[in-house]
């Protein structure tokens, strides 16, 4: 629901400001950068922090990808969040390419901006900073392993756990861009020069 908020804010923000002239490309492009620089190098520090402490607690689960036949993964608790970490990166990364290839392409702006905003909502309540960065017990909706949150979840009334930012986030940032190109104007008055 702080999502939907977010994205629909944002593109009035957007609207009403007139963010979506040419002119502002430049500031907007560069508070995306940074945003970007901010999460990978922070996914870089958790990576050093889970390597740093190298908890070897073994930890049981079945695959939630595996499908019927469930497959049992037996790891560590350290090997996980590493694990949790490079999808983290990996989203991010892919995430960045689309978005920058909307933006020279055909000259979108508001998914420049709905990114610079989104991953960082999302990498606050993302487990890994939770218990990594500020310290909280990986009990409840934090314990290992992580449930993907379910995006419509909020919609249709059901509960569902925290997500990892792993493959939830890519899910997320990829539907919420989709949102920000659907508002976009069809027409390509606004490109750059």
């Amino acid at each position: 629901l702080t999502q939907l908020a977010v994205i629909f804010g944002t593109m009035h923000l957007v609207k009403k400001a007139g963010l979506e002239n040419p002119e502002y490309a430049l500031v907007i492009r560069g508070i995306y950068a940074v945003s970007t620089m901010v999460i990978l190098g922070l996914t870089q520090y958790l990576k050093s922090q889970i390597q740093k402490r190298n908890d070897t607690t073994a930890l049981e689960y079945d695959d939630p990808a595996s499908g019927s036949q469930q497959t049992r993964i037996v790891t560590t608790v350290s090997k996980y969040d590493l694990g949790e970490i490079a999808k983290l990166q990996k989203s991010t990364l892919f995430t960045a390419a689309i978005v920058v290839f909307m933006h020279f392409k055909f000259g979108y702006i508001q998914p420049l901006i709905l990114q610079s905003l989104l991953p960082m909502l999302n990498l606050y309540k993302n487990p890994l900073v939770q218990i990594h960065i500020l310290g909280k017990p990986a009990i409840d909706s934090l314990k290992r392993p992580w449930v993907p949150e379910n995006p419509f979840a909020a919609l249709t009334g059901s509960a569902a756990a925290s997500g990892t930012g792993g493959d939830s986030e890519h899910a997320e940032t990829t539907s919420s861009t989709a949102a920000a190109v659907e508002a976009e104007p069809a027409s390509t008055d606004n490109e750059e020069t």
